[in-house]
């Protein structure tokens, strides 16, 4: 089999390929706000249809639906190929472009590029890899290795009824050799970085109700005035957090919160020497339009920080009056939003409770803990599996030295593969590049030529990888 025959048909049908990608992302699959979940869904089956997958469908869960499929080459090897085709909300001001649009626009220094919700996170990866495949059997071949598809339509919630899907299909899943999830590896600088592991999440909401602690406005905000005789859920709030972190929020005061993390382990050591040579911190910061890290940490103690610290992070505070101009008000209630990541060997129950003991012994029982996304554990696959190695041997085979990160501080559902009853190993990546992720202009790079591979290149990645896990 010529993998070159495969590569000039991509090559042959770039634009087709790009029409595709934006399909895709004009299709609205919100999952918070449940807007255009089915119909996505159903995108996406006919996607696995026209491959030539079998048994291609939707399975119900509580929540959103999985779409399912398997593809039989015969091979000796298969491949479960997971996928997220749900996306975050576009509400948030900045787009330069409408968000569902599908919009190419010119971006130096990238060249084309796709600017939408779901560009690289990752509804455009996931045609992208269809493009791939699709490409394979439209060029006269067969693929290489059998595939089992997973899409699911909860990632951005937490994937909360995949546990449900994985105990209904695990007899099918087990038939898998390697899990993997098709994204872009490169930075905007272009240098490939690969990452082997992910953190864990637990969601949740702190609030305090006027009505139910007893103190403060009960039903409603009043005026401001009233301070002066009557509590404030508000500052009440602020003096409960104010007790969770050090006063610049950067370590947990919480008791236990630490007792199960681990430091890095030897293999992870060596990576992070490898790691340290070539780690370019200003870029990260430039990618984030952050100028400093916590501490001014920098190098291996700023890799060591984000790859092995948990954090309590606060994503969202409200309360009370935030419109235009002035309103003097007393809020009977403030809520937020926050979110715990997890490090080997935390596990995702002890988070919650050990809150609650912390609020309650410095004698805030009053603020209500509500548990959003039960989450998942961290995951990490050896960069000495089979399956890591044929990833690096992809990006050698188009002339890339690959940065090998141990893990990464995000979080992605890889321990509900990774642990009982599937036990698989997972690689992630793909050459290529975007950003802005739950971000305004959040893009994808569609044009070859830049600092960064495009569409094309992307999708070529895709086949060899495919190729090379045949041979693990």
């Amino acid at each position: 089999m010529s993998k070159k025959i495969v590569y000039d048909y991509i090559d042959q049908h770039f634009d087709e390929h790009v029409a595709n990608v934006q399909e895709l992302i004009r299709q609205p699959s919100i999952s918070s706000e449940g807007r255009g979940i089915r119909e996505c869904a159903q995108f996406i089956r006919g996607y696995f249809e026209r491959l030539g997958c079998v048994d291609a469908k939707l399975v119900e869960t509580v929540g959103n639906p999985v779409v399912y499929g398997e593809y039989n080459a015969g091979a000796k090897k298969t491949v479960l190929v997971y996928m997220m085709y749900d996306t975050m909300p576009v509400d948030e001001p900045g787009w330069t472009v409408p968000p569902l649009e599908g919009r190419v626009i010119d971006m130096p220094p990238f060249g084309k590029t796709l600017v939408a919700r779901g560009a690289v996170n990752t509804k455009g990866e996931l045609r992208a890899f269809l493009n791939a495949c699709e490409s394979i059997k439209s060029a006269g071949e067969e693929l290489p290795v059998n595939l089992i598809f997973v899409a699911e339509g909860e990632e951005e919630m937490g994937s909360r009824n995949l546990p449900e899907f994985i105990g209904k299909y695990k007899e099918k899943l087990k038939r898998a050799d390697v899990v993997f999830f098709p994204i872009v590896a490169q930075n905007q600088k272009g240098k490939v970085i690969v990452e082997l592991g992910v953190k864990g999440i637990v969601y949740f909401e702190l609030e305090i109700d006027g009505k139910d602690w007893g103190r403060g406005p009960t039903e409603f905000g009043i005026h401001g005035s009233n301070k002066s005789w009557v509590d404030s859920p508000v500052w009440r709030m602020v003096q409960a957090l104010g007790t969770m972190t050090s006063k610049d929020g950067n370590k947990v005061l919480i008791e236990g919160f630490y007792d199960d993390v681990v430091p890095p382990p030897p293999e992870d050591e060596e990576l992070l020497k490898k790691l340290q040579q070539t780690f370019d911190e200003e870029a990260i910061k430039e990618e984030l339009k952050v100028k400093k890290f916590i501490d001014d940490l920098h190098g291996i103690e700023a890799l060591k920080h984000y790859l092995y610290s948990p954090q309590l992070n606060i994503d969202g505070i409200w309360a009370g009056y935030t419109g235009p101009g002035t309103k003097t008000l007393l809020p009977h209630k403030i809520t937020l939003k926050m979110d715990v990541r997890l490090v080997p060997n935390m596990g995702k129950e002890k988070p919650i409770p050990l809150i609650r003991k912390h609020l309650d012994k410095h004698g805030f029982s009053e603020v209500k803990i509500r548990i959003l996304e039960k989450g998942y554990d961290w995951a990490k696959t050896s960069v000495r599996t089979p399956a890591a190695q044929a990833a690096l041997k992809t990006y050698r085979e188009f002339g890339f030295d690959p940065e090998v990160w141990p893990n990464i501080a995000g979080s992605a559902p890889f321990s509900m593969f990774n642990r009982d009853p599937l036990n698989l190993p997972f690689i992630m990546g793909g050459l290529g590049h975007g950003a802005r992720a739950h971000s305004p202009n959040e893009y994808l790079v569609i044009e070859e030529g830049g600092p960064t591979a495009g569409l094309a290149t992307m999708e070529k990645s895709f086949v060899s990888i495919l190729y090379n896990l045949a041979e693990i």
